[in-house]
């Protein structure tokens, strides 16, 4: 398998987006993380359903995917990595137009824990397609050698 040492870091990078996103998923649903409803004020969410569920769902099982492909081998597994990591960002992007006007005081953990993530996606997705580019992207395009005489 090529190219195994960049599939550990990408398998380590979404087995802890996994773990994280889960957990604070299930945490917004279960209100075991006591978000203020107020935060949502100004957006589309009554209560922090739907963002639990798309980040425990969306984000979390597409990270969880990307781990159990990542070392298959075969295209899926970087493309989902890259999804996960994209995934991610964009979540991160929602969220802070989302939250950040009402978070107060705790505008600084939040908006830290926005960037922490948001660069946490990122490179997966830098590393998934960087990973695709090395290994797949010659099936899908033809690639032109060009010669110096």
């Amino acid at each position: 398998m090529k190219h195994k040492a960049m599939r550990i870091t990408i398998f380590v990078l979404v087995v802890f987006g996994a773990l994280t996103t889960l957990a604070g998923g299930i945490g917004l649903l279960t209100g075991a993380i006591a978000a203020p409803l107020n935060w949502l004020e100004g957006s589309p969410f009554v209560d922090y359903t739907i963002p639990g569920l798309a980040l425990a769902i969306i984000v979390g099982g597409s990270m969880l995917f990307a781990a159990a492909t990542i070392f298959t081998g075969r295209e899926i597994g970087v493309l989902a990595s890259g999804f996960a990591g994209l995934a991610m960002m964009i979540f991160e992007i929602v969220e802070a137009p989302v939250i950040d006007p009402y978070a107060g005081s705790s505008l600084s953990v939040a908006l830290s824990l926005q960037v922490f993530f948001f660069a946490l996606g990122l490179t997966i997705f830098v590393l998934a397609a960087t990973l695709w580019m090395t290994e797949f992207r010659s099936q899908h395009f033809q690639v032109k050698h060009i010669s110096h005489a």
